[in-house]
């Protein structure tokens, strides 16, 4: 399928706020005007749709209802970006509901992560749109907002290029709750860079996401096609040692691994315990011992900050030479 770039956003641009998984029950007014103010200094309007506050079954509405909100914000000639205010469970109750046709016929900017990871897979398969996993609008609830992350979701979503290279933020900060204090200084530490499991250089379409949340689609009519492709993951706060070795154990036996070009992983959360000799690299190393392609962990992608924005679909090259991610065709027009 031939690929839909969405038009670039631009300086006064509106995002419209949605929650096709969770509902934000619980959420403050004051952190979701910190988000809206946070936004607004970076150039945009937004707005959070009403359905955000839906109830049903943890989510913000019955999957048609949620489905009927991604159609409208898409064919809605007054909103330019549709962001996802955080992940959660469930999104893929919506996937027998969308209308892929519509939304190719109306492509535009679409971010989000964690949960998301499903719309952002199938998004690409189904429509073959580019769209980005990268912040929510739950990233942007704190007064402290990190420049490297601000830059990158600018640089990929408002400046069309032929290539685009991400390396290594130059600080990060590994909390979770941060949102839940968000006007106390974030601690940020200097960014060691990336790791590398396996050195060399290769290329492939961007693909992946929160790696249980992608495993939903196994054996289903919605799982990827990774023959070929560059494969990027991450764990939330609530992950462990053990499900994250069981969880990579399910991506061999599916064959995933011996189909992708690359593997990307992103930092951890400390809280997880998945650190010293519970590293992922010694979680999953008998694994992906026999994989001959560039392996990197440790790269900003997830649940920490800052978050990379990335393009799902692109063609992309890792070079592990200068520990770079090479986005190689343009994402937005």
């Amino acid at each position: 399928m031939e690929l839909v770039l969405p038009e670039r956003l631009r300086e006064g641009d509106n995002l419209l706020v949605v929650a096709p998984s969770s509902n934000i029950e619980g959420v403050s007014r004051g952190l979701i005007q910190i988000g809206l103010k946070n936004i607004e200094k970076m150039g945009f309007n937004a707005e959070i749709h009403p359905s955000c506050k839906g109830s049903y079954k943890g989510t913000s509405g019955p999957p048609s209802e949620r489905a009927k909100v991604l159609h409208d914000s898409f064919k809605n000639d007054e909103v330019d970006g549709i962001m996802c205010f955080w992940g959660g469970w469930n999104s893929n109750d919506l996937l027998d509901h969308l209308d892929w046709g519509l939304i190719r016929a109306n492509p535009k900017v679409f971010i989000g992560y964690s949960d998301i990871t499903v719309m952002n897979t199938v998004l690409y398969e189904k429509a073959g749109l580019v769209n980005f996993q990268g912040p929510a609008f739950i990233t942007f609830t704190h007064e402290f907002l990190m420049p490297w992350e601000v830059r990158v979701f600018k640089d990929i979503l408002m400046r069309p290029t032929e290539t685009y290279q991400l390396k290594a933020s130059p600080s990060y900060v590994d909390d979770p709750y941060y949102y839940k204090h968000p006007d106390k200084e974030v601690k940020k530490s200097p960014n060691p860079g990336w790791r590398i499991i396996n050195n060399g250089r290769s290329r492939g379409r961007l693909i992946g996401g929160h790696l249980g949340t992608l495993l939903a689609l196994a054996g289903t009519g919605y799982w990827p096609e990774l023959e070929g492709k560059i494969l990027f993951i991450e764990e939330d706060e609530g992950g462990n040692p053990k499900n994250v070795r069981r969880l990579f154990r399910q991506l061999e036996q599916i064959g995933a691994l011996d189909e992708i070009n690359g593997l990307l992983i992103g930092r951890i959360p400390e809280v997880t315990g998945i650190r010293g000799d519970l590293s992922i690299e010694s979680l999953i190393g008998d694994i992906i011992e026999e994989a001959d392609y560039p392996i990197i962990t440790e790269m900003d992608i997830g649940h920490t900050n800052p978050i990379a924005t990335l393009p799902v679909g692109i063609m992309s090259e890792i070079t592990t030479d200068d520990e770079s991610l090479i986005f190689l065709e343009p994402c937005i027009k």
